[in-house]
C-alpha cells in the first residue's frame, strides 16, 4: 500500500487562493507532499486586500483537524493565521500530541492592509501555549515588533529581536526583511547560528509571500533537511516563484506563481 506523506496546513482560507490554507496545499503538492487544509476562519478577500475575517467555532475546528488527520502520515505541519485564543489553545494541543514533526509557525497578525487577524488575547496565547512548540518562527519586522513590544526597522533591530524571541521557546527564529528599511534582509537565528540573506526589493506588492516562504520551508523541513540547509534551500525556491509572479486582474496585488509548473524538483530533488 502507498501512503503519502502529508503536510497539515492550519490557517485562513483565502477565496481568492494568493495565501493561507490554498496557497500553501498548492506548495505542498509541487514538493511532492499530499496537503491536508484545515482552515481556522474564512478571510473574505481578493486580489485587492482584506475586506472581514470570519472565524471558525472551537467545536467545527477541533473536529475538521481530527477528522481530517486521523490516520495521516504527518511529516510537517505549517500554521498560520489563528484569529483567537480558543484556535490557538487547539491548535498547540494538537501539536503537542505529533511529536517529532517539524513545526512552521508564521504568525499572521494583520493583513497588509492593516485589518487585525488575530485578538489580543490570541496573540497572548501564541506566546505562552505555541512558541515553544515550535520547530521555526516566520515572523516579518511588524510581527517581531508585536512579540517583543519593541519597533524592528533595522538589520541590528531583527538580529535582537531574533534572539530575544528564540528566548520564548522555538528552535529557530527567521525575521523576514521585507519590511526593514532599504533593501530585505532575512535574519535566522537558532541560539548558535546567526545566519543573514539579503534580497533585492521589489517594486511590486505581491500576496500571500508570508504564506508561500513559510509553506517551502516546511516542506524542506518535512523531507528531512537541517535547519540551516532548509533556510537557504527555501530562499532559493521562493526567489525563483517570485520571479514568476503573476495577477488575477489588471490593478491588484500580484500572486507568488505555483511551483508545480515549473518543473522544480522539489524538497527531495537535485535542487538542493
Amino acid at each position: 500500500m502507498d501512503i503519502r506523506e502529508s503536510i497539515l496546513s492550519v490557517a485562513g482560507f483565502d477565496a481568492s487562493s494568493g495565501a493561507g490554507i490554498t496557497r500553501d496545499v498548492d506548495t505542498f503538492f509541487s514538493f511532492g507532499f499530499h496537503g491536508i487544509a484545515v482552515p481556522t476562519c474564512t478571510v473574505i478577500q481578493g486580489p485587492h486586500g482584506v475586506e472581514r475575517v470570519k472565524p471558525l467555532s472551537g467545536a467545527l475546528f477541533r473536529d475538521a483537524l481530527g477528522a481530517a488527520t486521523r490516520g495521516a502520515d504527518i511529516r510537517g505541519i505549517k500554521i498560520g493565521v489563528l484569529c483567537n485564543e480558543v484556535l490557538v489553545r487547539a491548535t498547540a494541543r494538537f501539536v503537542g500530541s505529533r511529536k517529532g514533526v517539524p513545526v512552521v509557525f508564521d504568525p499572521v497578525f494583520a493583513a497588509k492592509n492593516g485589518i487585525s487577524l488575530i485578538s489580543e488575547k490570541g496573540i497572548s496565547a501564541c506566546r505562552s501555549l505555541l512558541f515553544a512548540k515550535t520547530t521555526v518562527l516566520t515572523p516579518n519586522a511588524d510581527e517581531a515588533s508585536v512579540i517583543t513590544g519593541r519597533k524592528v526597522h533595522t538589520v541590528d533591530e531583527a538580529k535582537r529581536a531574533a534572539e530575544e524571541i528564540l528566548s520564548l521557546g522555538p528552535r529557530a527564529v527567521i525575521v523576514k526583511g521585507g519590511h526593514l528599511t532599504g533593501d530585505p534582509v532575512d535574519v535566522f537565528f537558532d541560539g548558535s547560528d546567526l545566519l543573514l540573506y539579503e534580497k533585492k526589493r521589489l517594486d511590486v506588492s505581491v500576496h500571500g509571500t508570508g504564506c508561500s516562504f513559510s509553506s517551502i520551508l516546511t516542506c524542506f523541513l518535512a523531507a528531512g533537511h537541517s535547519l540551516r540547509k532548509s533556510f537557504f534551500a527555501t530562499q532559493g525556491a521562493f526567489e525563483r516563484l517570485l520571479e514568476l509572479r503573476y495577477r488575477i486582474d489588471k490593478d491588484g496585488y500580484y500572486y507568488v506563481s505555483s511551483a508545480c509548473r515549473q518543473g522544480m524538483h522539489g524538497a527531495r530533488g537535485d535542487s538542493l
